[in-house]
C-alpha cells in the first residue's frame, strides 16, 4: 500500500542524511512525470473476460471426458492445447490492466510516490558510493569519524528503503490500493487455475496448431460393421451428446470471440487516440519544447501501456478462432461417424426383422405341412411340438446374434456351458436323440409290436424322451395287464429292438419230425411238402395280402411266404422240418391242421417209418 506517510517518512530521511555531503547536481533537461492513464475498458469488464476465459476453458476440458477414437485425437489434443494457451494470454492481458490501474490509482499529487522511492533508493545508493569514497581519502581523524557515521546512517536508511518496497510489492499484490484490487482478483482467479502453476510460457497462436508430440488419450477403434444392435444404439447416442457438447462449446467460443472483440475495439480505439495527437511545434521557445517533449515521453508510455493489452489480446482472438475451427472439424467427424453407425444400425435392425420374418414364415409353413400332411392325432401334435421348440430355438438365435457385437466371446460361452450341459443331459439327449429314430420311416408306430430291453410289447404312446409299451407274453402274445415304460436311450444299447413289420403280421411255426435212416429223402420232402402246402392253401390269399402290404413299406424285392421243408440226417435217422406262416389269430387250428395234414402223408407211406416227433415249436412267432 503506497501512501503519502512512507513518502514523507522517507523524505525526511533523506534530507537528515544529506546534510555532511551535497547531492550531486542534475544536467540536462528536466525529467518528464508520467501522465496519469486510464484503463480503456472498466475493471469490472476485464475480470469478467478473465472470468468468462475459465469457464470456457473448464468446459473445453469436460470435451475430453467423451470417449475417445482414433479419429479424435488429434483435433482433441490441440483443442486442449489452444484452450490453455488462450487462457494464458488472457491472464497476461488481465495482470496488464491491473499494472495500469495500479498505475492510474496512484496518489492525488502529481508526483508518483513509487517512482519517488525508487528514485530515492538510488540516490542513497550513490550517497553510500560517495561517502565511501570519501572515506578512504580522508585523513584526518575526526572527518574520517564523522563520514563513517553518515555512512552507517545512509546504509540504514537504505535498508529501511529496501523493508518500504517490499511491503509496497506484498500491498499491491493483495490489497490491490483502494479502488478494489484488480491486480489482486486477477491473481485470485489465476490461483483458482492449477494447470497454469508452473506451465510453460504462452506459446503464440501459431504453435497451437502443431500436431502434438503424444498424447495421454486411449483411443478406442470402433468397427460398426461388426457391432451389435446394442452396441450401435449406445454409440449412437454417445455421438449424439457428444455433438451436442460440441455445439454447445462452439456457441460458447463464439460467445467468447464477440467478447473479445468489444475490448479490443475499445483498446484499439485509444491507440488511434494516441497516435492521431498533434504532438509537432514550430516554436524554438525552450519551455514550449520541453513541453512538447514531455507531451511525446507521455504518449509514447501510453502507447506502450496500451501495447502490453492489445497484443495478449490479439493472440488470444487467433487461439479463439483456432478453437472454433478444431471444434467444427471435429463435429464434422462425429457427425460422419454418426451417420455411418446409424446406417449399420438400419441395416441390422433390417436382417434382425427379415429373419424373425423368415423364421415365422417357415414356422406357418411346418403347421400347415402336419395338418395337411398328418391324419395321425398323436404324431401331428408331436410334430406340433417339436415345432414350437425348433422355432422357439430359432428366434433365440436369431435375436441373440443380431443384438450382441462379441461373436467369438459368445461361442467361448455357448461352447462351455453347451459341454457342460452335455455332461449333465447326456442321457436325455440320448434319448431325445433316439426319438427322431423311432419315428423315422422304418421306426414304430402307436399299435406296433416291438421286443425292446429283453420286453415285447404293443407300443401305447412315443414321448420325446420316453416309450410306453403294453407288455405281451405267452404263446398267444396277450396282454399281462401292465405298462413298460422305457427310456429311448435304451434304444443305443447291444440289445437289439425287433419289430414286428407293418402290415406282416404273421408267425412261422415248425413241425419237427424224424424217419428211419433208411427212408428215401426226396420222397420225404415231396409227401411232406404236398401236406403242408394242402393245408396253407386254405389261408394263402391272407398271407400274400400281407406280404404286399409289407413290400410297399421296404425297398427291395422278398419271396413270398409259403411252407418250406428241410431235411437232414443225425443220429437218430432223417429229420424233416417243416416251416410254414400262420395268422396269430388262427395259430392253434392251422397248427392242428398241419400236424394232421403230415401224420396222414407219413401214414400213407409205409417206407416213412417215424422214429421221433412230430414236434411243434413257435419259439419264432
Amino acid at each position: 500500500m503506497r501512501s503519502s506517510l512512507w513518502v514523507l517518512l522517507f523524505a525526511g530521511m533523506v534530507t537528515a542524511s544529506a546534510a555532511p555531503v551535497p547531492a550531486p547536481s542534475e544536467k540536462g533537461t528536466t525529467p518528464a512525470t508520467p501522465a496519469k492513464v486510464e484503463l480503456p475498458v472498466p475493471p469490472e469488464q476485464v475480470v469478467n473476460h478473465v472470468s468468462r476465459t475459465i469457464t470456457w476453458y473448464r468446459r473445453i476440458l469436460a470435451l475430453q471426458q467423451i470417449p475417445a477414437d482414433s479419429d479424435d485425437i488429434v483435433p482433441r489434443d490441440r483443442l486442449s492445447q489452444t484452450a490453455l494457451t488462450s487462457l494464458q494470454l488472457s491472464f497476461d492481458f488481465g495482470r496488464a490492466a491491473g499494472a495500469m490501474a495500479s498505475a492510474t490509482q496512484e496518489a492525488p499529487d502529481a508526483s508518483d510516490q513509487g517512482s519517488e522511492i525508487d528514485r530515492a533508493a538510488a540516490r542513497m545508493a550513490d550517497r553510500i558510493t560517495n561517502l565511501q569514497s570519501q572515506l578512504a581519502s580522508a585523513n584526518d581523524p575526526a572527518k574520517r569519524a564523522e563520514i563513517s557515521a553518515a555512512l552507517d546512517l545512509a546504509k540504514e536508511i537504505q535498508s529501511t528503503v529496501g523493508q518500504i518496497q517490499k511491503f509496497e510489492e506484498t500491498s499491491d499484490a493483495h490489497a490491490g490500493g483502494a479502488s478494489g484490487g484488480l491486480a489482486a482478483q486477477i491473481s485470485d482467479l489465476r490461483k483458482s487455475v492449477p494447470e497454469l502453476h508452473g506451465a510453460a510460457p504462452p506459446v503464440s497462436a501459431s504453435a497451437s496448431d502443431k500436431k502434438p508430440a503424444s498424447t495421454s488419450n486411449t483411443a478406442e477403434t470402433f468397427r460398426p460393421e461388426s457391432a451389435g444392435i446394442i452396441a450401435l444404439i449406445g454409440k449412437w447416442f454417445s455421438l449424439e451428446s457428444a455433438r451436442r457438447d460440441l455445439t454447445d462449446a462452439t456457441k460458447q467460443t463464439d460467445g467468447m470471440t464477440r467478447d473479445l472483440g468489444k475490448i479490443r475495439d475499445a483498446v484499439v480505439q485509444q491507440i488511434r487516440t494516441v497516435s492521431n495527437q498533434n504532438l509537432q511545434t514550430t516554436s524554438n521557445d525552450p519551455a514550449t519544447l520541453a513541453q512538447s517533449k514531455l507531451k511525446f515521453q507521455q504518449a509514447a508510455v501510453r502507447f506502450k501501456q496500451l501495447a502490453t493489452l492489445i497484443v495478449p489480446l490479439g493472440e488470444q482472438a487467433v487461439t479463439l478462432e483456432t478453437a472454433h475451427n478444431l471444434l467444427e472439424e471435429w463435429h464434422d467427424s462425429l457427425a460422419a461417424r454418426t451417420g455411418t453407425v446409424a446406417r449399420y444400425l438400419l441395416l441390422r435392425l433390417g436382417f434382425l426383422l427379415g429373419s424373425v420374418a423368415a423364421v415365422l414364415i417357415v414356422s406357418e409353413v411346418w403347421r400347415r405341412a402336419t395338418f395337411r400332411y398328418l391324419a395321425d392325432a398323436r404324431r401331428r401334435q408331436q410334430f406340433l411340438s417339436l415345432r414350437r421348440v425348433v422355432v422357439g430355438l430359432a428366434l433365440t438365435l436369431v435375436v441373440v446374434f443380431g443384438l450382441v457385437s462379441e461373436f467369438g466371446s459368445l461361442a467361448t460361452y455357448a461352447g462351455l456351458i453347451t459341454a457342460g450341459l452335455a455332461v449333465a443331459l447326456q442321457n436325455v439327449i440320448l434319448a431325445i436323440v433316439a426319438y427322431f429314430f423311432l419315428i423315422g420311416r422304418y421306426g414304430v408306430r402307436v399299435g406296433d409290436r416291438i421286443t425292446l430291453a429283453g420286453v415285447t410289447g404293443r407300443v401305447v404312446e412315443i414321448g420325446l424322451v420316453r416309450i410306453y409299451l403294453m407288455e405281451l407274453a405267452g404263446a398267444q402274445m396277450r396282454s399281462t395287464g401292465r405298462m413298460v415304460v422305457l427310456s429311448n436311450a435304451v434304444l443305443f444299447q447291444p440289445t437289439a429292438m425287433f419289430k414286428q413289420m407293418p402290415g406282416g403280421d404273421f408267425y412261422w411255426h415248425t413241425i419237427t419230425m424224424v424217419f428211419a435212416s433208411t427212408a428215401d429223402v426226396a420222397d420225404a420232402e415231396k409227401r411232406l411238402g404236398e401236406a403242408a402246402n394242402s393245408v396253407y392253401s386254405k389261408y394263402r390269399p391272407a398271407i400274400e395280402q400281407q406280404h404286399a402290404a409289407l413290400q410297399r413299406f421296404i425297398d427291395f424285392q422278398t419271396a413270398l411266404p409259403e411252407p418250406e421243408v428241410y431235411a437232414r440226417l443225425n443220429i437218430k435217422g432223417l429229420e424233416c422240418i417243416v416251416r410254414y406262416p400262420v395268422e396269430p389269430a388262427q395259430a392253434a387250428s392251422t397248427d392242428q391242421k398241419m400236424l394232421q395234414a403230415l401224420r396222414e402223408a407219413q401214414s400213407k407211406a409205409p417206407e416213412l417209418q417215424l422214429v421221433d416227433g412230430p414236434l411243434l415249436d413257435t419259439s419264432e412267432s
